[in-house]
């Protein structure tokens, strides 16, 4: 099987276990803001978005470092990856322990400096406990997508979240906000426990223990490989976040985060595939890598476009259809999300492409390039947020991490691409502008908007516009050749 075979297979059980992943939380997030009301769900975002960026601070590289020398075991062999599950298993469940811990005893000063609202100590409290239970259940996950077993990978993170959102909402639904978070906390333990019965079958079949010996010699050479992308595209990040979220609640109050946790919800929808596919494509385009420098560019090339056009398509389908949406799903004490909503769904796009350049510096080992480009944007982020946050609250804060974003990406094109052929620099920059195209004219309607009927006849007079402009501009002849065998196109 081809590589760009592979890459589709492995990217396509990744992608249905993030499809399923977003619309849980499609059907989660409305229901929660009904039940919880804006102020409830700004609450729920703080503790979410607090274990989310602990997970990511707890890391320490050890995913990165798992996901391309893990996917090597056949090379390395299988002590060595079994040593590197194994203390890479530890060090990212110390770390976690050791920052529940901190948020435990810290909660009260947090709630009352940090949020300016007291009355969160409690739930703060209820963070600690998750955070210190996500590792056990998470890590195992990355052991699947180093072994390239994606589809054992997608059936464990397809049923952790459907369960997890079902528990949530029902306890929701019967306790209010504190049942919210019970089910946080029931989902984690429930995921810890299928995610040893789906992972040590896997282990056990490719004849991997894990092992704690040379400890310190692994840990130096996790560490080694990958802090520096840690650094840059995971610590920074976190500890940038979630204080300008609390600068948000300080001008604005629990019901802005409300507000942005709603934003955040429908960019999800969109934003998550670079990464859902990341494990995949890091694993692939390594092998290529080594093996052929000409099937390595092309391999990254069709990724690259194939991606971005899967990023660039339903951002702008879905800007076009916003207010419909948002009163569709959250009802019209919403409204405020919309604008929101746009900004945050460019935002996560330009995230999206900015990761696959990201990926591409971490497969040719240029992680320290990904920690510059990231100190770039962040500097970005905090200097425009203390600007517009006092000013304009969650919108300052949308507006500033926009900038920040893109602020990074003009950074790293050129480290990342330079490898590139000529002909595969010019499709690209064609990409380019249809998709700043599609960004002013998408801005344009959000400005001036129209009625619910104009709206439909704008996509579908601009959808295929824009669909047939990118088949004619970014796909060499040979690929539409293929697409036209695949589709019941005309020649």
């Amino acid at each position: 099987m081809s590589a760009i075979k592979k890459l589709i297979k492995g990217g396509a059980w990744l992608t249905l276990a993030n499809v399923i992943s977003k619309l849980a939380s499609v059907l989660v997030i409305p229901v929660l803001a009904r039940l919880l009301g804006a102020q409830g769900l700004g609450i729920y975002n703080i503790v979410f978005s607090l274990a989310q960026s602990a997970q990511g601070f707890s890391s320490l590289g050890v995913d990165i470092s798992m996901q391309r020398n893990g996917a090597q075991y056949k090379t390395v062999g299988i002590e060595s990856v079994g040593r590197l599950f194994g203390v890479g298993l530890i060090m990212n469940c110390s770390v976690s322990a050791i920052t529940g811990l901190g948020i435990w005893l810290f909660r009260e000063p947090l709630a009352t400096h940090w949020l300016s609202q007291p009355s969160v100590t409690t739930w703060l409290g209820l963070a600690a406990i998750l955070i210190t239970l996500q590792p056990l259940g998470n890590v195992p996950l990355l052991f699947l997508s180093s072994l390239q077993d994606f589809r054992a990978y997608a059936l464990r993170s397809s049923l952790g979240i459907v369960s997890s959102s079902i528990l949530t909402v029902l306890l929701a639904w019967q306790m209010g906000l504190s049942g919210a978070f019970l089910g946080m906390i029931l989902a984690a333990i429930t995921q810890i426990i299928w995610s040893y019965l789906i992972v040590k079958p896997v282990l056990k079949s490719k004849e991997i223990r894990l092992r704690c010996d040379k400890f310190w010699k692994e840990v130096r050479s996790i560490l080694q490989f990958g802090f520096p992308y840690y650094l840059g595209n995971t610590l920074l990040g976190s500890l940038v976040g979630l204080p300008l979220m609390g600068l948000v609640s300080q001008y604005g109050g629990l019901e802005q985060l409300g507000y942005l946790r709603v934003a955040q919800s429908i960019s999800a929808l969109i934003g998550f595939i670079p990464s859902a596919i990341a494990p995949a494509a890091i694993s692939y385009l390594s092998a290529s890598a080594a093996d052929d420098k000409q099937s390595y560019q092309y391999l990254k090339s069709v990724h690259l476009r194939g991606v971005w056009i899967l990023l660039l398509i339903p951002t702008g389908l879905v800007s076009l259809i916003l207010p419909q949406l948002i009163h569709l799903l959250f009802g019209a004490n919403y409204e405020q999300a919309i604008i929101l909503s746009w900004i945050s769904l460019w935002t996560s796009a330009i995230a999206g492409i900015s990761s696959l350049l990201v990926q591409y510096l971490v497969v040719s080992g240029k992680t320290l390039k990904v920690s510059y480009a990231s100190l770039v944007g962040v500097i970005c982020w905090i200097l425009f947020a203390f600007l517009l946050v006092p000013r304009y609250s969650s919108l300052g804060f949308l507006i500033s991490q926009f900038i920040g974003q893109l602020a990074g990406f003009l950074y790293i094109i050129k480290p990342s691409l330079g490898d590139l052929a000529k002909t595969d620099i010019l499709l690209l920059i064609k990409l380019m502008v249809i998709s700043e195209i599609f960004f002013v004219y998408s801005l344009f309607v959000s400005v001036f908007p129209t009625t619910y009927l104009n709206n439909y006849w704008l996509v579908i007079i601009t959808m295929p516009m824009i669909c047939i402009s990118t088949f004619n501009s970014v796909l060499y002849t040979a690929e539409k050749l293929r697409i036209k065998k695949i589709l019941p196109l005309k020649r």
